[in-house]
């Protein structure tokens, strides 16, 4: 139990510390103005025919690449600092222990991407309001801009098709969850077994990583070894059609990525000298 109470502290001064941080803001205002265009003339569509927006736009607002390197940049910005050696943590260290402090640093990054994937999920229902109307189905704005393209809005009419509006929200915000600590656990390794700096290169790289794939090799190659594209629920295979990956195989490649990370971190904490720098 004391172990438990001293990895939750090690975890609490941790989110106090990104709070005071510029770059945690940064990294949800360059999301809302990526969303505010499209949302800006969803709503004036509404607006216009007088129906109000059911809330579920956000697995629409994840589905092409720009958006998904968007996010992965913003998971970035939260976790450029990993493995989160400032000035403060020696102490830390020395109370908790450095298994404890560790297991500390594992929750925050967990519970940070999972706060950072709610918010994203959360603002394009802000930015619909006042025509905002609570439906359990998708409602006839959106239906009606899948379906017919009007005033040059597309929406994903596939993501519609398959998945109800609870289904999609919920497996949109685990793929950007399980995205953002994948990016979180990349820092954290690199920076800390390799050098300051690798973690960000290679976390760039996974963002850019749809694109890279379809330009170097395969398009469908892209399905299977492009974390982003995962966010795009109409890139799954449904029910065994199309080209995509399984849900199993993308949660399966995902965790077992961030576990092989986690097992890394863990040896390199125990045996490594800690070199502790400024925060940023």
């Amino acid at each position: 139990m004391d172990n438990i109470r001293m990895a939750a502290r090690v975890c609490q001064g941790s989110f106090r510390r990104i709070l005071y941080m510029p770059r945690f803001y940064i990294a949800f205002l360059w999301l809302l103005f990526l969303y505010f265009p499209l949302m800006n003339a969803v709503r004036s569509f509404s607006a216009a025919v007088g129906i109000g927006m059911a809330p579920w736009m956000f697995p629409f607002l994840t589905d092409d690449s720009g958006s998904q390197l968007f996010i992965i940049l913003g998971a970035l910005l939260l976790f450029c600092d990993a493995p989160f050696l400032n000035q403060n943590s020696s102490w830390q260290i020395l109370r908790a222990g450095r298994k404890n402090w560790f297991w500390g640093n594992m929750a925050y990054i967990w519970l940070l991407s999972l706060v950072y994937a709610a918010i994203l999920s959360l603002l394009p229902v802000l930015l619909m309001i006042p025509h905002l109307e609570w439906t359990a189905e998708w409602g006839k704005v959106l239906g009606t801009l899948a379906q017919t393209n009007a005033l040059g809005i597309s929406l994903n009419y596939t993501i519609m098709a398959h998945y109800t509006p609870a289904a999609a929200m919920l497996l949109t915000l685990a793929a950007v969850w399980l995205n953002t600590v994948l990016i979180g656990m990349i820092n954290f390794t690199l920076n800390l077994l390799v050098k300051k700096g690798i973690g960000a290169a290679v976390s760039v790289a996974v963002g850019l990583s749809p694109l890279l794939i379809v330009r170097l090799a395969r398009f469908d190659l892209g399905y299977y070894f492009a974390p982003p594209l995962w966010m795009d629920l109409s890139n799954y295979r449904w029910q065994g059609y199309g080209y995509g990956p399984s849900f199993a195989y993308v949660y399966g490649v995902l965790l077992g990525c961030i576990g092989v990370c986690t097992i890394l971190s863990l040896a390199g904490i125990r045996r490594k000298d800690l070199n502790f720098t400024e925060e940023v």
